[in-house]
C-alpha cells in the first residue's frame, strides 16, 4: 500500500518553516512507501521510512514545485519479486527545488537514491548521510556471491546539483552527463562524473554555495590530485591519492582531478 499526500496541511511547526510550504509531514515512523506526486511545496521533518520490500521508500512523480527534507530517515530496504530496493528516487518527476538537510539514505539493496528519471532545477545535500552499514553490505554480498559494488546514489536531468558536507559510506555516487553543474564541499573520494562536460565547482571550507552563480563565474581553476578507490572484502571503500592527472573525467574515475575551486 502506498500513501499519497494531498494537498494539506497536516501541523504547524514550532520552527521556521519556509514561507511557501503548504504540505507539511511531520513526526512520523512508519513502514509504508511515502509517494510525493502534487504540484504543491512539500516539508517533510523527521519521518522515518523503514522496511520497505520491493518499493522505494519515497517516490517523488509528477510536477512538483518543491520538496525539502529534514531530519528524515529513508532506510532497510530490500527487493522482493520485481527486484527492487531503493531509498528515494524519482519516477518521471518534475521539481524545481529539492533540499536535504541532515537526513539519511542508507541500507537500501540497490541504490540509496535515485535521481534519474524526470527532470530537477536545484538539488542540494547538506549534512547528509549516504550510508550502507558494513552488516548490511555483508548481507547483500552473502545474498549475490557474484556482486562486487556497494549500492550507489545517482543523478541525473539537474540543472545544479549541490553536495554539502554530506558523509559518505560504502556507497558510490554517480553523475550522469545530464547534470550541468556540481557544487561540492566536504568529502568527494567516492563521487565517478560520466563526461567531462559537466561544470564541478569545489568550494572552501565554511564557503556559502549561494556565493556561486548558475553560470559558475567567481571561479579559479584549479587542478587537484586524482583519488583512486580502492575496495575490500567487505565492499568498504579507501581512497588513496595518486599523482596529478588530466583535467578529464570518465565513468570509472572520481571527480577530483577536474575539480575547480570556487574563491570566496
Amino acid at each position: 500500500m502506498r500513501f499519497s499526500f494531498a494537498v494539506t496541511c497536516l501541523a504547524t511547526l514550532a520552527f521556521a518553516l519556509p514561507a511557501t510550504a503548504s504540505v507539511t509531514i511531520r513526526d512520523r515512523n512508519i513502514s509504508q512507501p511515502l509517494v510525493l506526486d502534487q504540484d504543491e511545496d512539500y516539508y517533510l521533518h523527521n519521518v522515518h521510512i523503514s522496511g520497505i520490500t520491493d518499493l522505494a521508500a519515497l517516490t517523488l512523480t509528477g510536477k512538483i514545485n518543491s520538496v525539502t527534507l529534514s531530519h528524515c530517515v529513508f532506510s532497510n530496504i530490500w527487493a522482493g519479486a520485481n527486484g527492487k530496493a531503493v531509498a528515494a528516487e524519482s519516477q518521471g518527476a518534475i521539481v524545481n527545488s529539492f533540499v536535504a538537510t541532515d537526513t539519511a539514505f542508507e541500507d537500501a539493496q540497490h541504490q540509496l537514491l535515485c535521481l534519474r528519471e524526470g527532470a530537477f532545477g536545484t538539488v542540494t545535500f547538506q549534512r547528509c548521510k549516504f550510508r550502507t552499514t558494513d552488516s548490511f553490505l555483508k548481507k547483500i554480498y552473502a545474498q549475490d556471491p557474484w556482486r562486487s559494488t556497494p549500492p550507489t546514489a545517482e543523478f541525473a536531468n539537474i540543472d545544479r546539483l549541490e553536495l554539502i558536507d554530506n558523509e559518505y559510506v560504502n556507497t558510490i555516487l554517480v553523475v550522469h552527463p545530464s547534470v550541468k553543474m556540481v557544487i561540492l564541499r566536504g568529502d568527494i573520494s567516492n563521487l565517478r562524473l560520466q563526461s567531462p562536460t559537466t561544470h564541478v565547482i569545489r568550494l572552501e571550507n565554511g564557503q556559502d554555495p549561494s556565493t556561486i552563480s548558475f553560470d559558475g563565474t567567481a571561479v579559479a581553476s584549479t587542478v587537484q590530485p586524482a583519488h583512486n578507490v580502492t575496495h575490500d572484502a567487505t565492499g568498504s571503500s579507501t581512497p588513496t591519492k595518486t599523482p596529478d592527472a588530466p583535467i578529464q573525467a570518465v565513468a570509472s574515475k572520481p571527480a577530483a582531478n577536474l575539480i575547480k575551486t570556487a574563491t570566496p
